[in-house]
């Protein structure tokens, strides 16, 4: 995402063309590079740092949890992430906390059912995030969640996370 100065009469195929270009010159070939080196292609790079862009607030938080992704991929884990499947609710029906119905959507973009980075990003990601999917923090923990204010907590264990489910998520 960025700012563009657009009239009301530019065509929209010219607005795809800004677009397409500002990304081009904001994502160095060091990105490029280094998610080769990942053995990740820029597409998967775009829809992670796209779940990335909704499911936490701060870089640091965004690169600790691109490592929780990736390595559940990399396991051939399911992402279980609620942002995949708000994406395809209603306004209405979006939750912080899905309910075990929603969780049954037979959908690709139900990451508790299907396996693997769901078919298209989920928003338009910002350079943050795209460096964090990139660039992500190693850390020894396999889950996450997000606390109403907006803060992460991290656990190690299902354990733990089934803990700070109880504590943080009332």
């Amino acid at each position: 995402p960025d700012t563009y100065r657009i009239y009301e009469s530019t065509e929209a195929r010219e607005i795809i063309t800004k677009m397409l270009d500002n990304f081009e010159r904001k994502i160095t070939p060091d990105l490029l590079s280094e998610s080769q080196n990942q053995n990740r292609n820029l597409p998967e790079v775009i829809i992670m740092a796209s779940i990335l862009e909704k499911e936490v607030k701060t870089e640091e938080d965004m690169r600790q949890v691109a490592d929780i992704l990736w390595r559940r991929l990399d396991a051939d884990m399911a992402l279980e992430v609620d942002s995949t499947l708000n994406y395809i609710l209603s306004d209405d029906d979006r939750r912080a906390s899905l309910s075990s119905e929603q969780l049954k959507i037979d959908s690709p973009y139900n990451t508790y059912k299907y396996k693997g980075l769901p078919p298209s990003p989920i928003c338009n990601p910002g350079l943050q995030a795209i460096r964090a999917a990139v660039y992500p923090e190693p850390n020894d923990y396999w889950f996450y969640l997000s606390k109403s204010d907006g803060e992460t907590v991290f656990a190690k264990t299902f354990k733990e996370q089934v803990e700070n489910k109880r504590e943080f998520l009332k």
